[in-house]
């Protein structure tokens, strides 16, 4: 919310004594009664002051409002056009809200009555059309303050007719529309703004004293426009500035003797090649840079326009000397091939840098002269870079460092013997040995797949995050000297194995992220991390969890994309009965058992009932396995001793014996009779 959106929002001692009158009206039994009664359908009351009516299909202003109403909201109705008197009911309204309708047009006497309106929205409707009778709808509000006009097809001529006789005019929001041209005379009718918004229209040209009257502004924003050029910036009193999103080529400063005010500069996205220079903006505390063509942070500016009448008159002085109060430079998305040690020497009250996504590469042999100067960063952020390795003579000239990102970069730790050299520190100190108020630390996306032991930071580092390196395994020395003093572990999508997740006792861990690996198992170090308060474990391939490796002090985890046994979720229980949240536990699955297609359940839903089926299967098929297994060896032992009768003497025995001759005994049949048989002769 702009500024004076704010102070047109807020109450003063005429607001605050109209509401105390307001109060004793509805607290009147006129105003009880006639506070409900009269409330159009669909409407709600949002306190005592205010009133909602949105997206109810209205096609007229409701004449039936309570007279308490101070605001009221009819957006996105079907209002097409405003009526005389048609507001004559609230008389009283101090803010109303109209966006998102259908207006065309205003009746010269439809906001009449209300004289003591401060702030009116009308954006998203199609006042373009009747352009000129719809601005003298406005002159009766001699009292307002906001004036939303966003997204109303406005172009250039139509702007300054809804600007006339706006005296008393604080905020102005023109985003969103046609406009193309700023003249000069388009904001004359509104001396007294304090922020315009002209964002996401087709601006090309500035005229010169197009802001000229406005000795109050202190916001404008003139982002996503079509500018190529500032090469008279003259707004003294401004605070915010955001050109953002245009073609800028080139930009600069008047020089004189009356200083800028401005606190926050934002040229990101446009075609600047160079530091625009000068830049005399002593109370600068923000600039943003980023997503330009920054080759140079030198005095002399490449990206001066070839032109000569564009071409404004500047000191050669360097550009930095002049933001003594800058304190947050994002320098982002941009060509810059070194870090600019000369250049941020001048910035003495510079914290927090920005550099990622450009073309550092080998920081080693950018080393500063003797007696370089020492800078007073507390934040680095050199992710996106191409740097492999990140000398010690950094943390020297910023001694005061305490986040530094190097995420996303080809970072190198540790020394190659099978290539036949030492490494890429080869002559250098280890590159963290002088980081000692060091407290951030980002490695992620680096493709390491070792820590080599005392290449980390002293025992002052309080995060450490390793993410995003695959094949990356970790023995509990790379963690020496931080066992007291890591606070944060970030270990996600490494997909570690849990042999190789080899972590020491970190006694202050607060937070450890384990997710997008291939654990099947807890590391039992976790053990001695009294103080764990969260512990992420998504997409691993644990079964089960040993509740007696987790730390006392446990109060969320985070299980989802695991494949938990649903028959063994005694663990579950145990971590509900310590009051450990689950925040993921409806995305959470579990699996029964034997992995047939359908045996995937939520996690969170009872099991019990289905447990027990699994278990008497799996007792009703052991006991049939151990039958088949029984005839199986009973038939084997049979057909073995068939196959051996004839070798055994009980069988020689019997066979030795005579066969007595069968007695003849007439066997039933149709008409066959049984032939007797001689024995046979040996």
């Amino acid at each position: 919310m702009s500024m004076a959106s704010q102070v047109a929002s807020g109450t003063g001692p005429s607001s605050l004594g109209l509401s105390l009158l307001l109060l004793l009206l509805h607290l009147s039994p006129e105003g009880i009664s006639g506070h409900s009664a009269s409330l159009p359908p669909g409407c709600l009351m949002m306190g005592l002051l205010k009133a909602s009516c949105q997206g109810l299909g209205l096609r007229t202003f409701p004449t039936a409002l309570p007279l308490t109403v101070a605001h009221l909201d009819l957006s996105h109705n079907r209002l097409q056009v405003l009526q005389d008197n048609a507001t004559r009911d609230q008389p009283d309204l101090r803010h109303l809200d109209l966006r998102g309708n259908q207006l065309e047009g205003l009746a010269p006497g439809s906001l009449l009555p209300l004289r003591w309106l401060h702030a009116l929205v009308l954006a998203g409707n199609s006042l373009n059309r009747r352009y000129v009778s719809n601005s003298q709808a406005l002159w009766p509000l001699s009292h307002l303050r906001l004036l939303d006009l966003s997204a109303n097809h406005l172009e250039s001529d139509m702007v300054s007719f809804y600007v006339a006789n706006r005296s008393s005019l604080w905020s102005l929001d023109l985003s969103n529309n046609l406009i193309t041209r700023l003249a000069r005379s388009t904001f004359l009718g509104a001396p007294k703004l304090l922020d315009i918004d002209l964002s996401d229209n087709y601006i090309l040209q500035i005229e010169a004293g197009a802001f000229e009257g406005l000795l109050q502004l202190r916001e404008l924003s003139l982002a996503r426009n079509s500018l190529h050029c500032i090469s008279d910036f003259s707004l003294r009193a401004l605070w915010r500035l955001n050109l953002s999103f245009n073609a800028l080529q080139f930009f600069a400063t008047e020089e004189g003797n009356w200083s800028y005010q401005l606190q926050v500069l934002d040229l990101s996205h446009n075609q600047l090649r160079a530091m625009p220079t000068p830049l005399a903006l002593p109370h600068l505390h923000h600039l943003n840079l980023s997503d330009n063509r920054l080759t140079s942070l030198g005095p002399h500016s490449p990206s001066s326009p070839r032109d000569p009448e564009m071409v404004p008159t500047q000191s050669a002085s360097d550009p930095a000397a002049d933001l003594p109060e800058l304190t947050d430079l994002d320098l982002s998305r941009n060509q810059l091939d070194r870090l600019p040690v000369g250049f941020l020497s001048q910035l003495s009250a510079l914290q927090r840098l920005s550099m990622g996504w450009n073309c550092l590469q080998n920081m080693s042999v950018q080393q500063p002269g003797p007696g370089p100067p020492l800078l007073s960063l507390r934040s680095l952020d050199l992710q996106g870079n191409r740097i492999q390795t990140f000398p010690s003579w950094v943390f020297e000239i910023l001694p005061g460092l305490r986040a530094l990102d190097l995420g996303d970069n080809e970072l190198q730790l540790c020394a190659r013997p099978e290539a036949g050299r030492a490494g890429p520190f080869q002559g250098l100190r280890q590159p963290f040995g002088s980081a000692f108020h060091l407290k951030h630390l980002s490695l992620s996306r680096n493709g390491l797949r070792r820590l080599c032991a005392t290449r980390l930071p002293p025992a002052l580092l309080f995060s450490l995050d390793l993410s995003g390196n695959p094949g990356l395994a970790l023995v509990p020395g790379d963690f020496r000297g931080l066992q007291h003093s890591l606070h944060e572990l970030s270990l996600r999508g490494n997909g570690m194995a849990s042999a190789h997740l080899g972590l020491p006792c970190l006694w202050e861990l607060r937070a450890l992220d384990l997710s997008g690996n291939q654990l099947a198992s807890l590391p039992q170090s976790l053990n001695c991390s009294p103080s764990l308060h969260s512990l992420d474990l998504r997409r691993n391939l644990l079964q089960a969890l040993d509740t007696e490796v987790l730390g006392a002090h446990l109060r969320s985890v985070f299980l989802a994309g695991n494949p938990f046994l649903c028959c063994s979720l005694g663990w579950l229980a145990t971590l509900a009965s310590a009051n450990v949240s689950v925040p993921d536990s409806e995305e959470a699955w579990c699996v029964y058992p034997g992995g047939e297609r359908g045996s995937r359940a939520p996690l969170a839903r009872d099991h019990s009932h289905l447990c027990n089926r699994w278990q008497w299967r799996g007792t009703q098929a052991g006991w049939v396995l151990l039958a088949v297994i029984g005839l199986f060896l009973g038939s084997c032992g049979a057909t073995a001793l068939l196959q051996n009768s004839g070798k055994l003497p009980w069988a020689r025995q019997l066979r030795a014996r005579p066969k007595p001759e069968p007695e003849h005994k007439p066997t039933l049949g149709r008409e066959s009779v049984v032939e007797r048989r001689e024995p046979e002769q040996k």
